[in-house]
């Protein structure tokens, strides 16, 4: 604000010193607000660094909690023409012979033209595969050029290619962009050429597991890659060769490194904290949050989580941070995956009703989840679409299909098919098609069933268009979780919302009829246990949940004081500015008082002379 000096000339009085020193003890005033102010500042600029470090923790928590996820082995391979990958947290050995690589069917035209422009087709082409769907191309031009064009931009999921034999020579070349037996196709249309030849005919990948003819098994793949044949094991192969081995071995070091990276975070919280709230008794000066209640609640919270977690590998030190022992770590990891991955993420154990047999265990839950036993109780059981087709007639040239979406699979009987050939042919129009859809036999009828429960796993089934009888319909289970009503989806059951606990708690259920008649739905109750993961995640929630959270909470009070304090400094500006004008007013009139009081003294003094003379 501007001083403005009143001249002391009359007085004698350095007034303009006088006001600034009467406004500077008015001052002190907003001097101890602005510092308030400062301090209010500070703290909420820290409880935001808090919740930043907070967010971290939580993030890095979130993907530990994830144990379905941990890659806790490694893959070898005895062969350099066999590469192999692990998955999961399991140890595995297989030795097989690689008796056939899998390859994608390729047609060539029986002859070569003279060029690019020779015209090769004089309409469409069509493309018939082997579940026997078919492509039809248009072709443009005709040329060999436009037909090559035209199949690659097309549906048919081949690739054509003009290849120059010779020079002025060119044959058509098709291939199948898929590899495997069911990557066969003909192909109708080529008037320019008398017929296309078999270049490489498609075929699965084939490995024969065990040496005695007896016993031995072949297990087929439609690409290289050969996965589930052994759980948390696949493997690639690119030769024939016998006597291959390829395993999988328990190893922790990743998901060690993962724990690290969890604890450094948790103790980047704690270092926070202690920063904040540490008093220097030589200096008597202090942390943002000296004395604060809330950051050392945070504090107490986070050591008697992981004082309480049996985490393998993860304590407590003297200085009140976390530590981590790797090698105590991989050592339990190797002996019990599973029980180190529960340590970590979350479990759940499930307690029968008398006559159940079914069960439901943990899938998933989230931070607002606390630990608890919950009853289950299930009105209906998740169930597969199932459908029946009556094959008793002469099915002769008739095609049955199976249809979920847009995707419809068929298989067109053959002359001489039994009701078995039917069903297999059948399977391998749906595998071909990627849905899982399983024919089976059942006297003269096919029993059609979807491979998953649910009201996903809903399909039609019919003979040359008409449509079968559906037996079951699929769909999703239905049920409470602690007396709240769930969401089903397939055989998954849901706590999406409410008041218990139990929210966010989703259970992988396996009840049946049975179960639910014995019961009368009431099938038992599911005990949940978060692990240190999941704790951190749930403790990061509770603290900085926005409007809830006692970080956050905290952190707006700070802000909110910040702003009511300027209101106060800026009140204070204007009432100092008053009070300044009202002292310059002030001595202003007494120097004009005093210089007119001067002059008649002078006058009564010159007066007085002149009377006297």
């Amino acid at each position: 604000m501007s001083q403005v000096s009143v001249s002391g000339a009359v007085s004698g009085i350095d007034t303009a010193s006088l006001i600034n020193s009467l406004v500077s003890v008015q001052q002190n005033q907003q001097t101890l607000l602005k510092k308030q102010q400062t301090q209010a500042q500070k703290a909420a600029d820290t409880f935001g660094n808090l919740i930043s470090s907070l967010g971290k923790l939580s993030t890095k928590a979130k993907d530990l909690a994830k144990t379905g996820a941990w890659q806790g082995a490694i893959a070898s391979s005895s062969s350099t023409g066999v590469a192999a990958s692990a998955t999961g947290s399991r140890a595995a050995s297989l030795t097989f012979d690689v008796t056939s690589i899998a390859r994608a069917h390729t047609r060539v035209s029986h002859e070569a033209v003279g060029s690019l422009s020779t015209k090769v087709a004089t309409g469409p082409v069509t493309v018939t595969k082997a579940d026997g769907s078919t492509v039809t191309v248009p072709t443009g031009s005709g040329s060999l050029a436009d037909v090559v064009a035209a199949v690659n931009a097309s549906a048919a999921g081949i690739t054509a290619s003009a290849v120059q034999t010779s020079p002025g020579q060119f044959r058509l070349q098709l291939t199948a962009g898929k590899t495997g037996a069911s990557s066969a196709f003909t192909v109708g249309g080529l008037t320019g050429f008398t017929g296309t030849d078999v270049l490489t005919q498609g075929s699965d990948a084939q490995i024969t597991v065990g040496a005695n003819p007896a016993t031995a098994y072949t297990v087929s793949s439609p690409t290289n890659t050969f996965s589930g044949v052994v759980p948390g094991l696949s493997f690639t192969v690119s030769r024939q060769e016998t006597g291959v081995t390829v395993a999988s071995t328990i190893d922790g070091t990743k998901i060690a490194d993962n724990v690290q990276s969890l604890v450094d975070s948790a103790n980047e919280v704690l270092a926070g904290i202690e920063t904040a709230t540490a008093w220097n008794a030589t200096t008597n000066t202090g942390g943002s949050l000296v004395g604060d209640s809330t950051a050392r609640t945070l504090q107490q919270s986070l050591l008697n989580l992981v004082g309480s977690s049996s985490a393998p590998g993860v304590s407590l030190n003297r200085n009140g941070r976390v530590t981590f022992d790797r090698a105590a770590f991989t050592k339990a990891f190797a002996a019990d995956p599973d029980a180190v991955a529960a340590r970590f993420g979350a479990t759940s154990s499930f307690t029968a009703a008398n006559g159940v047999t079914g069960s439901a265990t943990f899938s998933s839950a989230t931070s607002s989840t606390k630990a608890g036993t919950y009853a289950v109780r299930i009105t209906s059981a998740a169930a597969a679409e199932t459908w029946t087709a009556d094959a008793s007639g002469d099915l002769t040239g008739q095609t049955v299909e199976l249809t979920r979406g847009n995707v419809t699979a068929g298989y067109t009987v053959a002359a001489d098919d039994t009701v078995a050939d039917i069903a297999a042919g059948l399977n391998a129009a749906a595998t071909a098609k990627g849905l899982s859809i399983a024919a089976t036999v059942d006297g003269t009828s096919l029993v059609l069933t979807a491979g998953r429960v649910g009201s996903s796993s809903a399909f039609t089934a019919s003979i040359d268009g008409q449509p079968q009888t559906r037996t079951v319909v699929g769909s999703d289970v239905h049920g409470t979780i602690d007396g709240q009503t769930a969401t089903g989806s397939g055989s998954q059951l849901t706590l999406v919302d409410g008041t218990s606990g139990a929210v966010g708690l989703s259970l992988d259920t396996s009840f049946t009829a049975v179960d639910l008649a014995s019961s009368g739905g009431g099938v038992g109750s599911v005990t949940y246990t978060p692990g240190l993961a999941h704790r951190f995640v749930q403790l990061v929630q509770q603290q900085t949940a926005t409007g809830t959270g006692m970080l956050s909470s905290a952190k707006s009070g700070r802000e909110s004081a910040v702003k009511t304090l300027q209101d106060q400094i800026e009140d204070w500006d204007g009432r100092l500015a008053a009070y300044r004008a009202s002292l310059q007013s002030q001595f202003t009139a007494m120097e004009t008082t005093l210089a007119a009081l001067k002059s008649q003294s002078s006058f009564l003094s010159s007066y007085g002379s002149t009377t006297s003379g």
